[in-house]
């Protein structure tokens, strides 16, 4: 709630929403949370699951989130890269996520190493087509 309820995503999330929202990931099978500590305080989270792809398995990154007190401090990178330890000591091959172009998200996933991909288009819609 403290990173998404501000700029630039301005989120309007409940106490109850997000927590059935982040308790959901880890219910899914080959789930795992890892969760970044910085002077002493909860400083930022990840949520995702591995799934297999093709030959071989991925990470799928559901939610990461580094609080606005930590952000550019490094901390989301080095939380970027307990994922990949973590994928590399499970035998995963590749990671996985979506994100927006236009939120400074999609400019740190780059800076550590992801690439947007060239034809996938993340399509959605509202349940009730009419």
């Amino acid at each position: 709630m403290k990173t998404y309820g501000g700029a630039p995503w301005f989120d309007s999330w409940t106490p109850e929403t997000a927590e059935q929202y982040l308790l959901e990931f880890q219910g899914m099978p080959r789930s795992a949370t890892l969760v970044a500590v910085a002077d002493g305080e909860l400083a930022a989270a990840t949520f995702f699951h591995a799934r297999t792809w093709q030959e071989s398995s991925e990470i799928y990154i559901d939610e990461f989130f580094v609080f606005p007190k930590f952000q550019g401090k490094g901390v989301g990178a080095a939380l970027l890269a307990a994922v990949r330890v973590f994928a590399t000591e499970n035998g995963v091959a590749s990671l996985a996520l979506l994100t927006d172009r236009d939120k400074p998200a999609f400019e740190f996933y780059e800076r550590n190493g992801l690439t947007a991909g060239r034809n996938q288009v993340f399509m959605f819609g509202s349940a009730d087509p009419s």
